[in-house]
């Protein structure tokens, strides 16, 4: 894996912090995912460059767990607290971050990250879980199974199997049209 793609999200993960304070980890990787999906609907491109894992809690962004802990101390401080859950009469461990340092985000990077922490940052991660588990890129991926950005900015079913029947058509000896064939099933053509 390209450490440029780890570098993007190290630096994706501290602006979050910079913009928003600190951050239960659950909500962190959510606040990843929607900041993704803010870029890629603006720009078409991906902040990371990096895919997307299915797990239980909604997709989190490849190597989320390696880059949190390379990151800690050096870029962000974290800290252990227990919460208790009364229903289950035990406590549970949660982890939060806060930044150390400033996030060297280029200027349209840099309003994503505003922009997301703005319009999803008073949102639980419990919360932003239960959203994320609406796209159907998760709904349908296997567990474990990467989900690329394009998949998961499709918000609805019919588009997102449109997408899928494209993408399956799509003969890999001729790389030239795949973005005419997406273009094309995204718009339902």
């Amino acid at each position: 894996m390209s450490e440029t793609k780890k570098e993007n999200l190290r630096n994706l993960i501290l602006g979050i912090l910079n913009e928003c304070g600190e951050i239960p980890k659950v909500k962190l990787a959510k606040l990843i995912l929607f900041a993704e999906l803010e870029h890629f609907h603006k720009t078409g491109k991906s902040i990371t460059g990096l895919y997307f894992v299915r797990l239980s809690k909604g997709p989190v962004i490849a190597f989320f767990d390696e880059v949190l802990e390379i990151g800690e101390e050096t870029d962000w401080a974290k800290k252990t607290s227990h919460i208790p859950i009364k229903e289950e009469g035990v406590s549970k461990i949660q982890y939060s971050y806060q930044a150390k340092k400033r996030a060297p985000l280029s200027k349209d990077i840099a309003k994503t990250v505003k922009d997301t922490c703005a319009k999803y940052g008073k949102m639980s991660g419990t919360r932003l879980s239960a959203e994320s588990h609406d796209f159907p890129a998760w709904k349908y991926a296997e567990a474990n199974e990467p989900i690329y950005l394009a998949e998961l900015a499709v918000k609805n079913e019919k588009e997102y199997f449109n997408l899928v029947d494209a993408v399956e058509e799509i003969d890999e000896s001729n790389d030239a049209i795949i973005p005419e064939k997406i273009s094309q099933a995204l718009s339902g053509r």
